[in-house]
């Protein structure tokens, strides 16, 4: 039977000299990860944990992430990875929805926590503080150093594959969080195969400045590195001058990340001056990347960098479509907005209402099928029924499908525009405005209208030291766009407000306030960013 931490105990037992991590600036080699996770997983166990035990893990990216949660993983229990930046009443949400019986949080994160959590949550029962930061108070409260050298365990324990592995957090951009429950084989028919799916091999290096709470950073990132036997390299945060300063020290060969990120490496002032062309592979998740920046990429990092774009959801474990990003002759992209075909042993449609299958080319809900889906929503029976129909994940995507089984997403079922009857896709919109070479940023939402219900609006942010006559981003619209697509007003910001992986958030600019932009020059507004 399975257990999630087998590839780094399969790893260290091959090659346990071999650089697994590389954590500010200190290399961690797979034979010593394996140790450290022995001996935490000895203190957990010494705690109460074991076989099913649900802890929650608060901790930033470094080298004790990775080690407590491989040491759960060892022990049978069920990981939850909570966002760094969630405050109290957030934290308090995760612990009692998902009945959390251990919270593992980094000393720095312990005011979030609020006064007394143990009196609102009913399952709690410790709170393990790394690097405590002053006293601990509290009666559930203890430094995590002990637990951290506990007596080492001798190796994994076995698991049914149906058994719970991990619990997430959907991004909450439409509503409350919902905790995502993934089997041990769920995370086996992703996880593991997603290193093969995407290229990579024990040669390779990755450069990780994603969040390690979220399924992008889990998957791409810490079991890409155990399933091969890659090596890692883990950046705290996403910082500009920190990614530019890794790259050229430690020559990475593949970068996962979102649109945004990408595009502010390349915006760089400094970039041009950087030696950036170790990075072979780029995957991009969360949006689809637009010609001008895969021209970008090219121009900086190489003609031979392979640009992959990847869609995929929580719920649907991690990623279930991949696309090599390539233009024609004429630096057009060939098949825009695809998303790519369905990876192997997992289904997709496009489904009406009725869940009903569409024809090639006709808009409709993309709908998943396969050993990846999740196993429900954690005490939540009404929204999984509603999720999952008859095995079929409902997305809440928009897409179509062509007669060759590409896929091409249009927008959230959530994030369509009614004008006065007409359905608008944000990301036509979008699209337009990126190609302007000043505009780094867009994003489209809906604003009420009396007559027609609602109108599009546009909110962009432009390139360091560059900015466009917003009355000539209109007569783009004007231009390439039907009449009804046109952005009721466009406004500019100095950065678009966005969650931890760097994904735009909509539902935060619909709090921005609307101010029109009908001068040649938009005054500037401060959105503040929003994590999901």
């Amino acid at each position: 039977m399975p257990n999630l931490s087998q590839h780094l105990f399969r790893q260290a037992e091959t090659r346990p000299e071999k650089v697994a991590l590389i954590d500010n600036g200190r290399d961690y080699t797979f034979g010593e990860l394996r140790d450290r996770v022995r001996r935490a997983a000895g203190g957990l166990r010494a705690s109460g944990v074991g076989p099913g035990t649900k802890l929650g893990l608060m901790v930033s990216s470094r080298m004790e992430f990775i080690v407590v949660q491989q040491a759960i993983f060892a022990l049978g229990g069920v990981v939850m990875p909570l966002n760094i930046h969630y405050r109290a009443g957030e934290i308090e949400y995760a612990l009692q929805s998902c009945d959390l019986e251990y919270l593992f949080i980094e000393g720095g994160f312990v005011e979030q926590l609020g006064a007394a959590p143990e009196a609102r949550c009913a399952h709690l029962r410790r709170i393990l503080v790394l690097d405590p930061v002053g006293a601990l108070g509290g009666t559930l409260l203890m430094d995590a150093a002990s637990v951290m050298q506990g007596a080492p365990i001798a190796g994994p324990v076995e698991m049914p594959a149906d058994a719970l592995g991990l619990m997430l957090s959907t991004s909450a951009t439409t509503g409350k969080a919902k905790g995502v429950m993934l089997s041990i084989g769920n995370i086996q028919s992703n996880y593991d195969p997603t290193p093969g799916w995407l290229g990579l091999t024990e040669r390779d290096i990755i450069l990780c400045a994603l969040p390690l709470y979220n399924t992008f950073g889990l998957n791409q990132c810490i079991s890409a590195t155990m399933v091969t036997g890659c090596t890692l390299v883990l950046l705290p945060r996403f910082d500009v001058a920190k990614v530019l300063d890794a790259i050229e020290a430690y020559r990475p060969t593949f970068l996962p990340g979102v649109p945004a990120m990408i595009q502010k490496i390349l915006s760089d002032p400094a970039t041009p001056t950087r030696d950036l062309r170790s990075i072979q592979r780029i995957l991009v998740g969360a949006a689809s990347v637009p010609s001008p920046l895969l021209e970008q990429i090219r121009a900086v990092m190489g003609r031979d960098v392979v640009v992959l774009e990847g869609y995929g959801l929580t719920e649907a474990t991690a990623i279930v479509t991949v696309l090599v990003v390539e233009t024609d002759a004429e630096g057009r992209l060939l098949r825009p907005r695809s998303v790519g075909q369905t990876l192997p042993g997992i289904e997709m449609m496009i489904a009406d209402a009725n869940m009903q299958p569409l024809a090639p080319g006709i808009i409709g809900e993309i709908c998943i099928r396969g050993p990846n889906v999740m196993q429900g929503y954690h005490r939540q029976p009404v929204e999984t029924a509603n999720a999952i129909v008859n095995g079929w994940l409902r997305t809440g995507d928009l897409g179509t499908v062509d007669e060759e089984g590409h896929y091409r997403v249009v927008d959230r079922t959530k994030d369509v525009i009614i004008r006065g009857g007409q359905n608008i896709y944000p990301v036509d919109i979008e699209e337009v405005l990126y190609g302007h070479p000043a505009v780094a940023e867009v994003a489209v939402v809906a604003a009420p209208d009396e007559n027609l219900g609602e109108v599009p609006v546009a909110y962009v942010a432009f390139k360091p030291g560059q900015e466009a006559d917003v009355e000539t981003l209109r007569e783009i619209c004007r231009s390439e766009l039907a009449y009804y697509k046109v952005p009721r007003r466009i406004v500019v910001l100095a950065s678009l407000p966005k969650g931890p992986t760097g994904k735009i958030l909509r539902r935060a600019l619909r709090d921005v306030p609307p101010v029109a932009s009908d001068q040649p020059h938009a005054a500037t507004l401060k959105a503040q960013s929003h994590d999901a």
